[in-house]
């Protein structure tokens, strides 16, 4: 099982490397990293510059390009090549799967492009760092890469029951926008958003809470769940 899992999730992966969208937000993703390495010189920016990059991107842009990503990764094959794929001896849910597993590893990939470039350059610019600096990057590039993907899941479900891609996007980017206000507004109602990285990541490499960092964790599991069920609910009642 778990072997079939893994084939059809590198089946899916390499179909989305075949279209255009997943190269062009590879692309652009190391570009704004080799970008923010010129820009972090010119700001000073000499604190392991890397994880300066991954909480700074992942306010708003990062969250865009898992929101792109994830709005399309499913619901603009529904009327497609996904129908040749049901004809094979797998189930709904076991496709599913395969194809949300191929998304998270594209926005992994994606978080890498920007990841990289940032890295290497504060080696060139300011030497290999400390063992706590270098620890502190390797957990924020984890912990991004698990706060992306769970905004892939998310955006997957919205274009799921909105029915496109386009409008998923939309919704997607209005429904940010809206908990970023409330957000705002009503600090202490952050916890309960998925708008707020500091909140729920930052315990995870600075805090010494064990507590906080239980709590980052249950609430990121928990909408992962949320998530994955929606869209597989979605999946399985949509007309192919």
């Amino acid at each position: 099982m778990i072997a079939q899992m893994n084939y059809l999730a590198a089946e899916e992966l390499r179909k989305l490397f075949r279209g255009s969208k997943l190269k062009v937000l590879l692309l652009l993703s190391f570009i704004i990293g080799v970008l923010f390495v010129f820009i972090g010189d010119r700001l000073g920016l000499d604190d392991n510059l890397s994880l300066t990059a991954i909480e700074l991107l992942l306010a708003v842009l990062l969250p865009f390009l898992m929101v792109a990503l994830g709005s399309d990764l499913m619901i603009g094959e529904c009327k497609g090549t996904i129908k040749h794929a049901l004809k094979l001896p797998i189930s709904r849910e076991f496709l599913f799967m395969g194809k949300l597993f191929a998304g998270w590893a594209a926005g992994a990939l994606i978080v890498l492009c920007m990841f990289v470039p940032t890295f290497i350059g504060d080696l060139i610019l300011h030497g290999l760092p400390a063992a706590s600096s270098l620890g502190a990057s390797i957990a924020g590039l984890g912990g991004a890469i698990l706060f992306s993907g769970l905004l892939l899941v998310l955006a997957n479900s919205v274009s799921l029951w909105v029915g496109s891609s386009g409008v998923g996007l939309v919704v997607s980017v209005v429904l940010w926008m809206a908990m970023s206000v409330v957000g705002f507004l009503e600090p202490q109602l952050n916890r309960f958003f998925v708008t707020d990285y500091a909140d729920w990541l930052q315990p995870l490499l600075y805090g010494e809470d064990a507590s906080m960092t239980v709590s980052s964790l249950l609430f990121m599991t928990a909408y992962y769940i949320i998530g994955t069920i929606l869209g597989l609910l979605a999946f399985q009642r949509k007309e192919l």
